[in-house]
């Protein structure tokens, strides 16, 4: 077992709690998001982002 193990396995326990991507990013201490992502195994879900639930709608008039 080596350190990355661990951080890995911490990494994937806070996820599987709930815990946001850019959370655990700052928790492991990574410059880039995409790095979290690989020590994930995932990738955000930006096709259904979760703003797209706020039930805000475009106006269909004007400006």
């Amino acid at each position: 077992m080596a350190p990355h193990d661990l951080r890995r396995t911490c990494a994937r326990l806070c996820h599987a709690a709930g815990g946001e991507l850019e959370q655990i990013q700052f928790l492991l201490g990574h410059r880039s998001v995409e790095t979290t992502e690989r020590y994930l195994g995932c990738r955000q879900r930006l096709v259904s982002a979760v703003n797209d639930n706020i039930g805000l709608e475009p106006s269909s008039g004007g400006n």
